[in-house]
């Protein structure tokens, strides 16, 4: 299996605060963005590239095809799963992938969302969905930034 670092959950994805904060806090050399959309749109996928330093690979898949990569044999790289969402983190989830520790870093205010805390907003499903990954002893955090005070999801 992989090494998967952490999944963070960012409607943003790959953005300033991941490439500067995030990417260097973890050591990550590898990022693994998770979207059913954007892995069917080149525009995107060309975007997101583009967004990365030169020295952190980036891969953007599916859900299905995420899940077959990450549990393939461990090459020595530290990964930072990136999605959108968190049904996409909570499906990798159930089809065994190795996640540790899920971070929940910005989503914003969209139609069934609420406010949660600070500019994380969260739908009362997606709630309930953080809660049963935490059941699962996996650590579950609301933070923007690494030495942000970490909130946690139980």
């Amino acid at each position: 299996m992989k090494n998967v670092v952490l999944a963070r959950i960012d409607d943003r994805l790959l953005h300033g605060q991941v490439v500067v904060s995030w990417i260097p806090f973890i050591k990550a050399n590898e990022v693994v963005i998770v979207d059913n959309e954007y892995a069917e749109d080149e525009f995107m996928w060309e975007l997101i590239k583009h967004a990365a330093p030169e020295n952190i690979k980036v891969n953007l898949f599916d859900v299905a095809g995420a899940a077959d990569y990450l549990k393939g044999s461990d090459d020595g790289s530290r990964i930072l799963i990136l999605s959108r969402c968190v049904e996409n983190i909570n499906a990798l989830i159930n089809q065994d992938v190795d996640i540790k520790c899920v971070n929940v870093g910005g989503l914003g205010n969209v139609k069934g969302r609420e406010r949660y805390l600070n500019s994380i907003h969260l739908s009362s499903q997606e709630i309930e969905i953080l809660k049963s990954i935490s059941k699962k002893n996996i650590a579950v955090e609301i933070k923007m930034l690494p030495n942000d005070k970490t909130v946690s999801v139980e």
